[in-house]
């Protein structure tokens, strides 16, 4: 009471002073001026209430969709996924293309989205060093020859931009290639010890062996001449060989060997000449001579008689390797004295002419392992190639009766002659004026025949039967009314790649959703039975979850595929088997996190049930984060089944990315374009889901951001 009396005191002293002093930290003195209205209330007329927010009340989804927006990333990717997702809704409609059969005048086309001619996108591809049809020489004003590739290759009216023939190697035997070398390969040399003087184990590797029986007259000299090349192809190792006879006596049915010589790396090389400017690589010849002189097979062959015997060429296994090969460029066999028919001057010089030879030819030489040419020398050219002219454009076919009546009764065709009228007589001469007075309506948009060039009568058994030989438009003898366009260009069965891959993305977008809902509703069923009970119910459920996990889930997906097929449902159940687990730790995680915060504690003591609990407090501030990391699982299931086709176990009667990528990866190399669209959407689709799911993620749980 005393100090506020004095206050009061030093307060009234200091208005009657009209005048407050202080002194600062530094002891210096301060006046400061005062007046009665420094004591006045500054709002005392005016009324004072809350004021209304200048900005807009939002929500939770309100506020992760503005920060969802922020990531132009994921906007990115939401945008490229709705697009996907719309193209393998439609393509699958609009394309009429069918998918399910084989269409084999179309294969292989490649992508086409401008007329040819425009050098992009536009049907044709650059063909380089192909195999020259030589019948017929081209020479323009400049000197320059000109040949066109082989017609049954490349159609001539499809080939433009044709390049001056030149010499250059060719790997395929063809009747453009002269000289090279037949390269014999094996593939199953393996590093194992066999019994070299047995025809029986020989013959499980690669022999090159003459193919026909003949009798050797044994009291006869004979030369044998072969030239290999000294160099080892890449890819193969090479072989060692052996020249001997294989023979039998009449009578008995032991086949035996006679070895006349062993061929190593001991003989001297020389330059292997073509012509004086072509060199093409260094060879060895290697000869035996005089053999079978004075030399007596087998007591056998003395005492029944010698039934057959032919001159092989073994290739002797080579250890530890997978492939091995003998490139031979020539085989010369001689006979001094023998005029035996089918034994005088046996052999080859050229390579290529070799592989080429029919069984029913003279000096027809075969072999258990493959022939490739290596090396053959022939002209080549380079040209541009429409893929779409070959396909579509005009070209000559044979139609048989059945079609040109019908082309009759659409009205494409017309004759002078009433058909009813010569169908009526059995004069055949009524008939053959029928047809040759048929005419093609050009002017009809549906009608394939562009001209009629001979008709051919053929008869059989009292029936006579009429063939057309026809030049046609290509497009409209399979059906278009014009010319189609391809995108992504056809495969090995000529079906549309565009088709394709998006009826295989519906199907794995379909597997990828599917599997996701169903997974998602275990784990999330699971997960918040652990999360929430915790105890002993946790502990149980969570070593039947660890002991699911440890199974390799790609163990999981072959037995369900061998036991139950592969199809759609398979793969759904193959999947959910264990794809569930990651949803479920997730929830348990988050369940673990909110049961104990302090509204849940509340409610809890308000006298909430387990289902409130579960699904009016934690759930919802947990299913942010569940769902945003679940949703990452959709790509994951797409990759699993794209990995499964890889491995021949993909669906059987359905289209998916992986099953379009493991029928086309054949062509890897020949025709990657195969590859290259369906991975290119593969990866585009990966792509997006993961900066759409992370997207998500950082918008609806923001202390995630950046965690992977």
């Amino acid at each position: 009471m005393d100090l506020l009396i004095h206050v009061l005191e030093w307060g009234q002293r200091t208005m009657d002073k009209k005048e407050y002093i202080y002194e600062d930290s530094s002891g210096i003195e301060h006046k400061i001026a005062l007046s009665e209205g420094d004591f006045n209330l500054s709002q005392k007329d005016e009324k004072i209430h809350d004021q209304k927010f200048k900005t807009k009340p939002t929500t939770f989804f309100k506020d992760a969709l503005k920060r969802f927006a922020k990531n132009k990333s994921s906007v990115a990717g939401g945008v490229i996924l709705g697009i996907l997702l719309v193209l393998s809704l439609l393509i699958p409609v609009i394309d009429t293309n069918n998918i399910d059969v084989s269409h084999p005048y179309e294969l292989f086309l490649a992508p086409k989205a401008f007329n040819a001619g425009s050098g992009f996108w536009d049907g044709t591809k650059e063909i380089k060093d192909a195999p020259c049809d030589t019948s017929k020489k081209i020479t323009d004003k400049a000197g320059n020859v000109y040949y066109y590739p082989f017609e049954s290759n490349y159609p001539k009216r499809a080939v433009s931009k044709l390049t001056p023939a030149r010499v250059g190697y060719l790997e395929d035997a063809t009747a453009a290639a002269n000289y090279g070398f037949a390269n014999i390969i094996c593939h199953e040399h393996v590093a194992t010890d066999i019994d070299v003087s047995k025809p029986e184990e020989l013959d499980r590797y690669s022999t090159y062996f003459y193919s026909q029986d003949y009798a050797f007259n044994l009291t006869d000299t004979y030369k044998f001449t072969l030239t290999v090349l000294d160099e080892e192809i890449e890819g193969y190792a090479r072989s060692s060989f052996r020249v001997s006879v294989d023979y039998k006596a009449r009578t008995v049915d032991e086949r035996k060997l006679l070895v006349l010589k062993d061929f190593d790396d001991t003989s001297a090389l020389e330059n292997d000449r073509i012509n004086d400017s072509i060199q093409i690589l260094k060879t060895k010849k290697l000869t035996v001579e005089n053999f079978l002189e004075d030399v007596a097979l087998d007591s056998d062959v003395a005492a029944y008689g010698l039934e057959s015997a032919n001159l092989r060429i073994d290739m002797l296994p080579v250890p530890n390797a997978d492939e091995s090969s003998l490139p031979i460029r020539s085989v010369k066999f001689e006979a001094e004295n023998d005029t035996s028919v089918g034994f005088i001057n046996l052999g080859f010089e050229n390579a290529n002419e070799m592989i080429l030879k029919q069984s029913s030819a003279r000096g027809y030489w075969t072999s258990n392992g493959t022939k490739k040419l290596y090396h053959g020398l022939g002209y080549v050219c380079s040209f541009v190639y429409d893929t779409y002219e070959a396909a579509y454009g005009v070209q000559e076919r044979i139609l048989s009766e059945t079609q040109v009546r019908e082309y009759v009764a659409n009205g494409w065709i017309s004759s002078a002659f009433d058909i009813n009228d010569a169908l009526a007589s059995d004069a055949a001469l009524q008939l053959d004026e029928y047809y040759k007075g048929l005419k093609t309506d050009k002017t009809d948009k549906y009608c394939p025949i562009v001209s009629m060039k001979e008709i051919k009568v053929t008869s059989s058994g009292g029936q006579t039967a009429y063939s057309f030989v026809c030049d046609i438009y290509g497009y409209k003898w399979l059906g278009y009314a014009e010319m189609p366009k391809f995108l992504f260009g056809t495969d090995s069965t000529g079906n549309d790649l565009l088709k394709l891959v998006f009826v295989g993305l519906r199907t794995s977008l379909a597997l990828g959703l599917m599997t996701f809902a169903i997974c998602f509703t275990i784990g999330l069923i699971w997960g918040s039975i652990c999360g929430y009970f915790g105890g002993t119910v946790d502990l149980v459920m969570e070593r039947f979850t660890d002991i699911l996990s440890g199974i390799p889930w790609i163990v999981i997906m072959t037995l369900c595929i061998l036991n139950l097929g592969s199809n759609f449902f398979t793969f759904i159940l193959a999947m959910c088997m264990t794809g569930w687990i990651r949803t479920a730790s997730l929830t348990r995680t988050q369940f673990y996190r909110f049961r104990d915060r302090e509204y849940t504690l509340a409610s809890r003591t308000l006298g909430a049930g387990h289902p409130r609990l579960i699904f009016r407090h934690i759930l919802p501030n947990a299913m942010g984060t569940i769902i945003t990391s679940s949703v990452l699982m959709i790509p994951s299931v797409i990759f699993s089944e794209a990995t499964i086709s890889y491995l021949g176990l993909g669906f059987q009667s359905m289209h998916s990315l992986g099953v379009t990528l493991s029928q086309n990866q054949t062509y890897l190399l020949t025709n990657p374009v195969l590859i290259l669209f369906p991975s290119a959407i593969m990866a585009l689709i990966m792509i997006s889901f993961n900066l759409f799911g992370n997207g998500l993620r950082d918008a609806f749980n923001p202390s995630l951001k950046g965690s992977d």
